[in-house]
């Protein structure tokens, strides 16, 4: 598709783009250290950063390759804005084997429910009868990436006057994913309901509120508390919608949002029997924790997430068709998979966990995280992209996934020493990178201990679940405002055990096959 948009001279190339709708994705939200607002110049003349020069090839430069963060517009400019985002993985809900024949005898005058999880990268939805029978799914990404990977970047995003453009980004997606579960139900429907969990950030953006008190301590939200309110308050009008509902679901803390309180109730980990204590990890772009059982629990959250999906990787990619996610050597070679058996096109988080796992393996990275030496200049290549260009994973990612991994477990050791306890009965997994992640991998990399591996329990969409359990479960509301009283939230980031713990798991696992040290090498 091209577009055509005017500019003033000296405008910035990222932001004309987002007012545009055609950005890049820009993780960093436009500083310039993230890489991946890649665009090329077609026709025109930009001039060459440093960042640029930063990642990209000589080679790349002259063929056009630029930053669109760093890139201003001095005059007219034809420009290729790369795609990677459309068919992204996504989890959503498992189908029931009688969804066909519930759909067929369906009446128009029934009302129906859409319970929807609005995720920072990815958003997911499901068209459900009273019942909770899923009648369809639809899935999307949260096109408010343009302005960041994480909950930070949106904030401050927010706080610097994009909060109009950021509200409109996510009702627009939302809009368009009920559009699409309307036509996929193939006949005329009532909507009487919507219910949206969603992490804290995400739901003070989608109701316009500020976020200036998000962004710093002591990270006070506007309000946590469940919202019902008329369609149109938030969404323009759509026929069948008339009479719904919508209602925001209720959060827990700045960082442990409705996402997490519905997680709770959904995954199983709500059933937890105070004798046999348990973990519940959501590993989406933020990374939260809670440990305990019903009887009460702690909570905290750690900054791990985009390392996790890829987006803070510099061949970092989401789980998008060609995203390399199968890694392995086989007779010293590298071998990839990648999603849809696609030409590869970057690395996405499970990608880079397991070509951590194949490095460590391989012996060609040591217990500190260091690459053998023929490898640190230039990193591990994964394989070349259609146009020629490397995909690495390259020292400063595996410093990315250390950081990540050592958070998630440090963490977790945080919340079994203030709950007092150290028996793990079960760990619920939620979330896409979760699902996807093999526990072989974790336990390699040091993310769990060995002996947790068989008490892995895959949750999937955990949220879209408890939003639509609040649909059609009775109880469901009087039990989520209980998981919120029974919560103590813990802060780490100024919690002396988490300072200690972190550092100690920035290491890899000490195993006979991890025994090099390249550190006396380079």
């Amino acid at each position: 598709m091209v577009r055509t948009a005017a500019a003033e001279a000296g405008a910035n190339l990222l932001e004309v783009l987002r007012a545009n709708r055609t950005a890049p994705q820009a993780a960093c939200n436009g500083k310039g250290i993230c890489g991946k607002c890649r665009i090329r110049v077609v026709e025109g003349e930009a001039a060459v950063s440093e960042e640029d020069r930063s990642f990209f090839t000589e080679q790349e430069l002259v063929q056009g390759y630029r930053l669109a963060c760093r890139c201003g517009i001095s005059g007219h400019l034809t420009v290729c804005v790369p795609d990677r985002q459309s068919g992204m993985q996504v989890i959503g809900m498992e189908q029931s084997d009688h969804s066909d024949s519930t759909r067929n005898g369906k009446k128009e005058s029934d009302a129906l429910y859409i319970a929807v999880d609005l995720g920072s990268t990815t958003l997911a939805a499901a068209l459900i009868d009273t019942a909770g029978t899923i009648l369809a799914q639809a899935t999307a990404v949260n096109s408010q990436h343009v302005y960041g990977a994480d909950v930070l970047s949106r904030i401050q995003a927010s706080n610097e006057g994009k909060g109009l453009r950021l509200q409109a980004c996510i009702c627009r997606d939302l809009e368009q994913l009920f559009r699409t579960l309307v036509a996929e139900s193939g006949t005329s429907v009532r909507i009487s309901k919507i219910a949206i969990a969603a992490n804290t950030t995400m739901l003070h953006l989608l109701r316009g509120y500020s976020c200036e008190t998000l962004g710093r301590a002591p990270f006070e939200p506007v309000n946590l508390e469940t919202e019902c309110l008329g369609y149109t308050e938030l969404f323009t009008e759509m026929p069948g919608f008339e009479s719904c509902n919508v209602y925001l679901l209720p959060g827990m803390s700045a960082f442990i949002g409705a996402d997490i309180t519905v997680g709770l109730y959904s995954s199983g980990f709500w059933q937890t029997a105070a004798e046999e204590p348990a973990f519940f990890i959501d590993l989406g772009t933020n990374g939260e924790l809670a440990y305990g059982s019903k009887e009460g629990f702690v909570t905290a959250s750690t900054a791990a997430g985009p390392a996790f999906e890829g987006g803070r990787l510099s061949c970092g990619v989401p789980g998008i068709p060609g995203a390399i996610s199968q890694v392995s050597y086989l007779y010293h070679r590298v071998r990839i998979r990648t999603i849809g058996q696609k030409k590869p096109c970057g690395v996405c988080g499970t990608g880079a966990m397991e070509a951590v796992a194949a490095l460590l393996k391989e012996g060609l990275l040591d217990a500190d995280g260091l690459l053998a030496p023929q490898l640190f200049d230039a990193g591990m290549e994964l394989a070349r992209r259609e146009d020629g260009s490397r995909i690495c994973l390259t020292q400063a990612d595996i410093r990315e996934i250390q950081m990540a991994k050592a958070a998630i477990r440090a963490g977790l050791f945080v919340l079994q020493k203030k709950y007092g306890d150290t028996k793990v009965s079960r760990i619920y997994l939620a979330g896409g990178f979760g699902y996807y992640l093999s526990a072989d991998t974790a336990v390699s990399i040091g993310l769990f201990e060995p002996e947790w591996k068989e008490r892995i329990v895959l949750c999937g969409n955990t949220s879209l679940k408890g939003a639509a359990a609040f649909l059609t479960e009775p109880s469901c509301a009087r039990q989520l405002e209980q998981i919120r009283n029974r919560n103590g939230n813990i802060s780490l980031e100024s919690d002396a055990d988490f300072q200690e713990m972190y550092v100690r798991q920035m290491r890899f696992p000490n195993s006979p096959l991890c025994g090099n040290d390249f550190s006396n090498t380079l």
